[in-house]
Formats: C-alpha cells, structure tokens, sequence
C-alpha cells in the first residue's frame, strides 16, 4: 500500500530529514520517499497506516499535513 502525505512547511534537506525520521517511527513503514519539490511524502506499506499517527509524527517535527491519500 501506498499513502502519499501533503505536508506544509518543509523548504529544504533538513526538513526532509526531519519528515523522513519521523516516519520511520511508524509502526508498519517500509519506505518512505520525501519530495520536498513537491512538498509531499510517499510512504510504503504492507498493511493500512494509522492516518493520525502520521499526522502526529509530522506534526511533532514542526509540519503541517495538509491531506492524505492512500492509493
């Protein structure tokens, strides 16, 4: 499963950092792939994530998670 997060406030390498490391945190995250172009995240899973724990996550590093879908 695919979920991609549009996240609000990253501009630049170390936001993208921030976002990846925080993902990672989540239980059940296999990948993740930060695109700070076009300020979105998509993250790789074998089994539906938990929406509110990504947005917590991001929220924690100091983002804003504008939507997600899964796909």
């Amino acid at each position: 499963m695919f979920s991609k997060v549009s996240i609000d406030g990253m501009n630049c390498q170390h936001c993208v950092k921030s976002v990846t490391e925080k993902l990672n945190g989540v239980e059940g995250v296999t990948s993740i792939v930060v695109n700070l172009e076009e300020k979105n995240a998509v993250v790789e899973s074998a089994a539906p994530l938990d929406e509110a724990l990504m947005t917590k996550s991001i929220s924690d590093a100091g983002f804003s998670v504008t939507g997600i879908t899964v796909q």
